[in-house]
């Protein structure tokens, strides 16, 4: 039987750094698009998350009206 061979340890690459690097660029988008999602813009008066429960309210009030007529 022959006995393994075992590799020499490689230093550190720069695997860490690009780790690191994607979760900064992950925390900027993510902040930009929360930023974008529930911030009013100048002439609007609700952000989007707010037009878009109010969509899902009126749609979900029209259905359940819909729903309230006997057969």
């Amino acid at each position: 039987m022959r006995p393994r061979h075992r590799r020499p340890r490689r230093a550190p690459s720069s695997c860490h750094a690009q780790r690191g690097q994607v979760i900064a660029e992950y925390v900027i988008v993510a902040g930009i698009l929360a930023v974008m999602l529930f911030a009013t813009f100048p002439g609007a008066d609700r952000s989007v998350i707010a037009l878009l429960i109010k969509a899902f309210r009126d749609a979900w009030a029209t259905y359940s009206y819909t729903l309230s007529y006997p057969l």
